[in-house]
């Protein structure tokens, strides 16, 4: 009898434990998005994630707010634009509505930070191009001032979202890496 309790109990605890990991890594991207933020715009998006994921509750009506905060554009040295999300709904904007099959997708590796998606145009990207993805990666994460940071990269059509993932997490399994500076 005891034996079955511990072994039910092991089962149940098991799982609380997985949530709570998997909440707590949910809370360090948007911690690493407040660290992003620019302006109140950004701050009411990231607000507006934390009521939809039932962190905090809205006041005044159920009505959803206009949001009018847009994810980083910058152009790489060989003219490819390159954007950059500043929250977990700007990353999920980005690689799944925005990114097409052949766009490369950047994130820096087991830590939370932006979605950078660098539009091939169905080109084969330069080296510098990549370096320069990769470095925005790197200073848009929790990474932000290390000197060496671990950059997954993959094509879009590799990135997928688990079913009932929260905003911004994605898996991938077919991808490469690359370590570089944050500094940009």
């Amino acid at each position: 009898n005891k034996y079955n309790k511990q072994k039910r109990t092991f089962e149940a605890l098991s799982g609380l434990i997985k949530d709570t990991a998997d909440d707590i890594s949910y809370l360090e991207s948007i911690s690493n998005s407040l660290d992003i933020a620019q302006n109140e715009d950004d701050l009411l998006q990231i607000k507006e994630e934390l009521i939809e994921s039932g962190y905090i509750r809205r006041k005044g009506g159920s009505k959803k707010v206009k949001i009018t905060s847009r994810p980083f554009h910058y152009l790489s040295s060989d003219g490819y634009d390159i954007y950059v999300g500043k929250n977990n709904f700007q990353n999920d904007e980005l690689t799944f509505k925005f990114a097409v099959g052949n766009d490369w997708w950047f994130h820096a590796k087991q830590a939370p930070g932006s979605h950078v998606i660098v539009k091939s145009n169905g080109d084969e990207l330069p080296d510098r191009t990549f370096e320069e993805a990769g470095k925005l990666a790197a200073y848009y994460s929790s990474m932000r001032g290390t000197d060496k940071v671990e950059i997954d990269y993959a094509e879009k059509k590799h990135i997928k979202k688990p079913k009932g993932g929260k905003p911004g997490f994605v898996v991938y399994y077919t991808n490469y890496s690359l370590v570089i500076d944050s500094d940009i």
